[in-house]
């Protein structure tokens, strides 16, 4: 495990936490929350091997789910603003994290066991949730992500993303940053807050990411980074 990686997610993690208690109304803690939010990624991002267009296309891709899910649909509201400006950074974080989890070579050998642990731990989650909070939202939600999990070539990067994912999302619905509507516009499902599947959404964030960028990039400019031999790291795969 490189340990500049593991100063990453430490950094991250005590980043994270202080932003969201920091969280607050007015447009000049909003800019400064988000401002520092894009510093963070890039003093990490620069020495990471996730390519920058990458973090970029999620960045743009995540802010366009962000208008449609939650001023459009109502899925979900924010308590301090519309949208924060830390949000659209703050995917890019997240895409980074779990790329760049999915390339660590020690995680890499364990690969299949960490994807079952996921699937087995956002099941019992998931089951917990529809029971005790009648979650069928978040249910169905969590069957869709083990669909694409399972399906998927970037099974380590999925399920990464789950992972840094959930705990997001309770930490910032705990804290009250967020909250996620008690019942699905228009669908009139009950959800829990936050729904047990909710990974789902940036599941679908990264294999965009992936699927657009993989056309845009050339595939020998892709090998070329990569010996002879080596193997493709997760997030540079085909879907």
């Amino acid at each position: 495990m490189e340990s500049r990686f593991l100063k990453f997610v430490a950094a991250s993690a005590v980043f994270m936490t202080v932003l969201l208690l920091l969280d607050g109304d007015g447009l000049p803690r909003q800019l400064a929350l988000g401002t520092a939010t894009a510093l963070f990624l890039w003093y990490f991002a620069r020495s990471s091997e996730v390519r920058a267009g990458q973090i970029l296309c999620c960045i743009i891709v995540a802010t366009i789910g962000e208008v449609v899910l939650s001023l459009g649909w109502g899925l979900y509201s924010y308590r301090h603003a519309v949208i924060p400006f830390y949000v659209p950074p703050g995917h890019g974080l997240f895409y980074t994290l779990a790329a760049t989890t999915a390339r660590q070579q020690a995680v890499r050998l364990r690969a299949s066991a960490i994807t079952r642990w996921t699937l087995i731990s956002g099941t019992i989650i998931a089951m917990v949730s529809l029971t005790m909070r009648h979650d069928i939202w978040g249910f169905l939600w969590w069957i869709g992500a083990v669909a694409l999990i399972f399906f998927s070539k970037n099974r380590l990067l999925l399920s990464a993303c789950f992972l840094y994912t959930i705990i997001l999302e309770w930490v910032g619905t705990a804290i009250g940053n967020w909250t996620w509507a008690a019942e699905v516009p228009f669908l009139r499902l009950h959800s829990a807050n936050p729904p047990a599947g909710v990974g789902i959404l940036y599941i679908l964030l990264d294999l965009i990411v992936v699927a657009i960028t993989s056309r845009l990039v050339p595939w020998s400019e892709i090998v070329a980074v990569f010996p002879k031999g080596s193997a493709l790291p997760e997030a540079e795969a085909h879907i």
